[in-house]
């Protein structure tokens, strides 16, 4: 018996409902249908879908991979106020100072219980 487009189109609405698949599964199908020599075919029966589907799902990783790619990761610094700043940089250095010293102490104790 001859089927026409009218009936497949009818048991998709009437019949089986598709599954709505997750990101990592579209992702998982992506990456199988992308190895060489991948039998596209059999990963499609194997998942239950159509060509345009894997389509539609390539499209869809190709634009999040741009939209990822196109982003500003570098995002400007803020802006500190030079007197906040000085202070920081003095704590820094008190903190850097009192590091050295407790190193020197250490050692010291070291050498002694050695």
């Amino acid at each position: 018996m001859e089927t026409t487009g009218h009936d497949r189109i009818g048991d998709l609405t009437g019949g089986k409902k598709r599954k709505k698949l997750s990101a990592e599964q579209k992702w998982q199908i992506f990456l199988e249908a992308s190895a060489a020599n991948a039998p596209v075919g059999e990963i499609l029966r194997r998942h239950g879908l159509y060509s345009s589907e894997l389509t539609k799902i390539r499209r869809q990783v190709e634009e999040g991979a741009l939209k990822e790619l196109g982003r500003n990761r570098h995002k400007k610094l803020a802006e500190v106020p030079y007197a906040r700043y000085v202070e920081v940089a003095a704590d820094l250095a008190a903190k850097e100072k009192a590091l050295a010293q407790m190193s020197e102490e250490y050692l010291l104790l070291k050498k002694r219980v050695s």
